[in-house]
């Protein structure tokens, strides 16, 4: 007992040189029964001197022998309260993004540790985009934390919609965030190199060709930048297809309450980054049929606009430029898959909208509509729809 008479300063750095001696029992010496120890990495609270054995067993076990605890600084405040800044090491050298905070409590009674909360730091750091990620999602939770049924007759997707949360925080972390070569081949959005940066400029001056077919013709008041035809066929494919979302969205009778005119300019930047949030939200909006604004000129002229680009885009991928014959062009775009982030986002978005376009165009057309099946034909059936 001699120990739980010392300091809680010192009572906290002890318990952490146990953790650090792989020495399990002599940290539970300082665990009160009653303890309960939050570890924000883990769902689970651990309750009791069992479950936290079993969470500092699992430590000692599975962290390498040379990975440390540093105390960086010990605070004391009032009662039996201590915080702890700390970060890790391994063989002496700081570990990245191995910082954290810890809050405990002890217990008057027995001198041992009767509340823990250890936050560590993220391995992804979003920054304003966190922000912008919680305001967008902040509706679908407030939705799902409302007690009560839905007064709306119509039906709602809030196991759908969560999903789709879900995957668009995978999304995210993994495609736009995760470091070179962990998850996927290729630079994150935060570490372009200056020739991924340059050429996306190229594509998006190149933007739907007009430059390229202007400089064909002769007009060349502004040079096209030359871009692989592969590479550039496929950026204008997949932004012809999110092009002709605007007149999907606007009639989309799930999407009234939701601002998709902002959405979609978003989308035509960054594509599924503001496309997910609003697939998942409209699972849990009510459908509001008298508001759809229908289709129009707007969504013929965008349907055509699109089937041009797309038919374009198919030439261009198949024979514009001397890069070989098909097979050439195929297996250049197949390397760009297994090697380029960038193309590996465009590949994934087509799926993706393939997808949207299968549920929005569900949610328009009932059941008996003649031209219902046309959502099943992806990019092409979006746009005759539009036109017709």
């Amino acid at each position: 007992m001699g120990d739980l008479m010392r300091s809680k300063r010192e009572r906290i750095v002890s318990l952490y040189e146990a953790i650090n001696r792989r020495d399990v029992e002599g940290a539970l010496v300082y665990i009160d029964e009653n303890c309960v120890y939050e570890d924000v990495n883990f769902r689970k609270t651990f309750r009791g001197v069992a479950d936290v054995r079993e969470f500092f067993a699992e430590t000692c076990r599975t962290v390498p022998d040379d990975l440390l605890f540093v105390i960086d600084d010990c605070a004391e405040g009032e009662g039996e309260t201590v915080a702890l800044l700390w970060h890790i090491e391994l063989a002496g050298i700081p570990f990245p993004n191995g910082r954290g905070v810890g809050f405990y409590r002890f217990s008057a009674e027995t001198g041992q540790l009767i509340f823990a909360r250890d936050i560590s730091e993220p391995p992804l750091k979003l920054g304003g985009l966190a922000l912008s990620i919680v305001r967008v999602v902040a509706p679908l939770a407030r939705w799902l934390l409302k007690p009560g049924p839905s007064e709306s007759s119509s039906p709602l997707y809030p196991g759908y919609s969560l999903a789709l949360g879900i995957f668009t925080v995978i999304y995210l972390a993994v495609l736009i965030l995760s470091p070179k070569d962990l998850l996927l081949p290729g630079d994150p959005l935060w570490a372009l190199q200056p020739e991924t940066i340059q050429e996306l400029l190229d594509e998006s001056l190149n933007f739907f060709f007009v430059v390229p077919i202007a400089n064909l013709l002769g007009l060349t008041v502004i040079p096209a930048p030359s871009v692989h035809p592969v590479t550039q066929a496929f950026f204008n494919f997949a932004e012809a297809w999110i092009f002709m979302f605007l007149p999907l969205l606007l009639a989309d009778p799930r999407g009234d309450r939701l601002p998709r005119r902002f959405i979609w300019l978003g989308a035509m930047f960054l594509t599924n980054i503001f496309l997910l949030p609003y697939m998942a939200l409209r699972g849990v909006t009510a459908p509001d049929p008298e508001a759809s604004q229908g289709k129009g000129w707007l969504a013929r002229s965008f349907g055509w606009t699109g089937l041009l680009v797309g038919a374009i885009a198919v030439v261009w991928f198949v024979a514009v430029g001397d890069v070989g014959d098909l097979g050439q062009r195929l297996g250049f775009f197949w390397e760009m898959l297994r090697g380029d982030r960038v193309t590996i986002a465009f590949a994934l978005d087509i799926v993706l909208f393939s997808v949207f376009q299968v549920i929005i165009l569900g949610g328009i057309l009932p059941p008996s509509h003649p031209q219902r099946k046309l959502r099943w034909i992806p990019f092409w059936g979006l746009g005759v729809w539009l036109v017709l």
